[in-house]
Order: C-alpha cells, then structure tokens, then sequence
C-alpha cells in the first residue's frame, strides 16, 4: 500500500493558525452577540431615546451616619439635552428617576439640589420644576446650592426651593426665553441651492431658514416667547415671594452675581455646598443625618446600554445636511452669550 502523503510543516501551521483564530473570534463575537440580545429583550431599550435610568438608584454616602437621609442631587450642563452614556452628567430622564426616588423613599427627609446649568429647554425645566415641586408636597425640605453658574433655566428650577444658597461670585439671573433661529438664505445662493415649499397654511414653514420672517410670524413668534416669559415670571412670584412687577422690572434677561442676587431677593443666603446641607438639615430639623448622592451602577451591561441606546449620527463633512436638514428650533430657558 502506498503511504499517504504528509502535509507539509508549513501548511501545518497554517492550519493550527486558522483554528487558533477561528476559536478566538468566537470566544469574543459570540458573548457579545448574546449580551446584544439581552440588552435588547431584557434592557428595556425599546425605543430609548438616550441613556436609560436606573431602577433603582444607589447610596454614595458623602457624610454623616443615621437612617434618616440628606440627598444631593445635582444638575449641570445644558437642561433636557441628551447625555453622552459615558459622561458623568445625566440625561433629563436619570434627573427626573433621582427626584423620584427622593420623593417617595421615606428616609429622605431633605433634597439639595446643587445646580451647574446655564438653563435649557422650556418643557424640560418645567418637567423639573414639577417634579422637584412634588417633593415640597410630600413633605420634604428642598434647598438649592448654586455653583459657578445657576441662570436662567437653571435659575428656573431653583424656584420651589424652601431656601436658595449661592456663591458669592456665582452667575444667576438671565431671567427671560430665547427663540434663536439661523437664516440660511445667502449660504443656499452661493451654493447653487433653493427650496420649493407646498404648504396648507401661510404660517406652515414658520421658522424657514431659507428666507426672512414676514411681519406676522414675527408676532406669532413673539407672542409664545412672551407666553413662556409668563410662566417664568409666575414660578418666580409663586416660589420667591416677590411682586410681579419687582420681578419683570428685574428680569430684563441680564445676569447677576450671587452677592447681587442677594439683595434683589433673588436668593437667601450667600454660601457653597457645605452651608447648603448644613441648612437643609436646620430646615428639617435633623441633629444628624447620612448625607448621599445617587449613583448608577458601573456595570459593563449597563454601559454599553446606554451607548447602544444613542442615537447614531451620520458623516457629514460639507456641512450640506446641517444646511439642508436644520434641528427644529424651540423655546429655551437658556443664558446664550
């Protein structure tokens, strides 16, 4: 019988080679794909909008002992914008889950919300100042601390507050709404662009980039700036006690220090962090108390579920769909240098 012919050495490497990879992108493609599917079916990722809130938020203690709580919430950034899963700000869902649970967990007895915010979007500053609201209806001591900056919708959402502490030096105010539109006409001449619109009603494309506001849109416009400009000046009546008219005669939309802020009745006292949770706990009659921060958990799970959950951007480097495809413009409660 004729002996079989042996492989060469070289070939046999390739082999081992192949195999060696093959179990390797297994080992790594396969866990992946699984977690994919429980993230999809269990995570609750069902058109999720941005990083998903936790069930159920954990204790970071910062200081003190006892059952009864102190619960630092804190805002920063811009309000209602999306928030990056890997970043350390919240998106406004995880803030709405921590007043939340502040509100019904009955060892909490005081909410300080440090706030380091130029203000945001009309409807999520109002969603905020509701919820932050319901906790002073459940009984609860709420104290504001600003930080370097607390205006406009960050001033907005500091209203329901029993008390209001700021720096000295930090930057409030800018009491108003802003509407900003981008007028894109010249650019759309230059690049050889137009724009063809087929509309049921004059007002229908209001807000067009493509050509200047006609005298009524300007006044429709106007009329639901100054519309969400009412609600400002009620919370700030309501919340602070003030006259309406001392209010609108100081919410002119300029900033203030918190030292000016001071003596326009705007805040309470002048102090950081510390003097905040010393006076929530004066507030509520607490001798001592476990003052926390909610915290998310770190897990790899829920990592990559908030990232799954962005929304993925496409490649634009002209700019052209930036042009042609401009966000949707909307009220803001947002200091804009």
């Amino acid at each position: 019988m004729d002996a079989q012919p042996r492989p060469s050495a070289g070939r046999g490497w390739l082999i081992a080679l192949s195999i060696i990879i093959g179990v390797v992108l297994a080992c790594a493609i396969l866990p992946l794909g699984g977690l994919w599917l429980v993230l999809r079916s269990g995570g609750g990722m069902a058109g999720a909008a941005g990083p998903l809130p936790a069930s159920r938020w954990e204790e970071q203690i910062v200081e003190g002992s006892g059952q009864d709580r102190v619960v630092i919430i804190e805002v920063s950034g811009v309000i209602g914008a999306a928030a990056d899963g890997f970043s350390l700000q919240l998106s406004h869902e995880q803030l709405l889950s921590q007043i939340r649970q502040a509100e019904r967990d009955g060892r909490v007895k005081a909410v300080v919300l440090r706030v380091n915010s130029g203000g945001g979007g009309v409807v999520a500053s109002s969603e905020l100042h509701a919820a932050l609201s319901r906790v002073r209806e459940a009984g609860k001591t709420l104290v504001v601390s600003m930080g370097p900056a607390a205006a406009s919708g960050g001033y907005y959402i500091s209203t329901p507050a029993q008390r209001i502490y700021a720096n000295p030096d930090t930057l409030t105010g800018s009491i108003g709404v802003i509407l900003s539109l981008v007028n894109y006409e010249e650019a759309f001449d230059k690049l050889g662009l137009a724009t063809f619109v087929y509309k049921s009603g004059e007002l229908k494309d209001i807000g067009s980039p493509t050509r200047p506001p006609t005298d009524e849109e300007r006044r429709v416009l106007q009329s639901i700036v100054d519309e969400a400009f009412d609600g400002f000046v009620k919370v700030i009546v309501e919340g602070r006690g003030l006259p309406e008219a001392r209010v609108r005669e100081i919410a002119d939309g300029r900033i203030y220090t918190g030292s000016q802020a001071l003596e326009l009745g705007l805040v309470d006292e002048l102090g950081n962090l510390e003097e905040a949770i010393a006076g929530a706990k004066d507030l509520a009659g607490l001798e001592t108390a476990l003052v926390v921060r909610y915290t998310r958990s770190g897990s790899l799970r829920a990592l990559l579920a908030a990232r799954l959950a962005e929304p993925s951007t496409q490649a634009d480097p002209l700019g052209l769909r930036a042009i042609t495809n401009p966000p949707t413009p909307y009220l803001e409660y947002r200091w804009l240098p």
